[in-house]
């Protein structure tokens, strides 16, 4: 393809203003002997642009969660929040029975470092800190965003925990209840709930 011709997508734009330079950068690995990504893979506009609508769905998601999650709710109530506005706005939640997940959206407490599954018996506390991960499909497209809340006033997430003589990084320090055993390379808080890696 010319560089002034229309570009093959469908844009509208020259080559050259296109996807002339990503093809040129798949070109000069693809020379290097590296698997490189075929044209069928790259996006044309209408496609970015359902991309971008899944996504402004998902941030809203993630805003409407946001505007609703407090101190004393579950975790199952949040993933009810995440599957009703999901749903009433013509999208499918994405981890929704994806190879057996059962819920809509991934809420991990504390020092659990992610995926973690909605429950209605974890109660969300002062003090905790929790990822909420949404996944959306809007007209067959893709998206994924997470958001970290902090319910109240978060403190004491400082402490230097050490489990087998190693110690634990900041980010994986925090459990509500103090109270902590080290079972192989797993940590667990008295809840019982598996929680997160010890060490590497």
């Amino acid at each position: 393809m010319e560089r002034n011709e229309l570009c093959w997508c469908g844009s509208g734009k020259k080559y050259k203003k296109c996807h002339l330079m990503i093809e040129e950068k798949i070109a000069y690995h693809a020379d290097k002997g590296e698997i490189v990504p075929t044209r069928d893979m790259l996006k044309t506009i209408p496609q970015i642009e359902g991309i971008q609508k899944s996504a402004d769905l998902n941030t809203a998601v993630l805003d409407h969660v946001a505007a609703h999650i407090h101190a004393g709710m579950s975790t199952a109530e949040i993933d009810k929040l995440v599957y009703d506005y999901t749903t009433e706005h013509g999208g499918i939640p994405a981890p929704l029975n994806y190879q057996g997940f059962p819920k809509s959206v991934c809420t991990s407490i504390n020092n659990e470092i992610c995926h973690g599954i909605p429950d209605e018996n974890i109660i969300l506390e002062e003090g905790d800190i929790i990822n909420v991960d949404v996944s959306t499909i809007l007209d067959g497209y893709f998206s994924d965003a997470s958001r970290m809340f902090m319910i109240g006033k978060v403190t004491g997430m400082c402490r230097t925990w050490t489990c087998a003589g190693k110690t634990m990084e900041p980010s994986r320090r925090h459990c509500r209840c103090d109270q902590f055993t080290c079972k192989s390379k797993w940590l667990f808080c008295c809840r019982g709930n598996r929680r997160t890696w010890c060490w590497s």
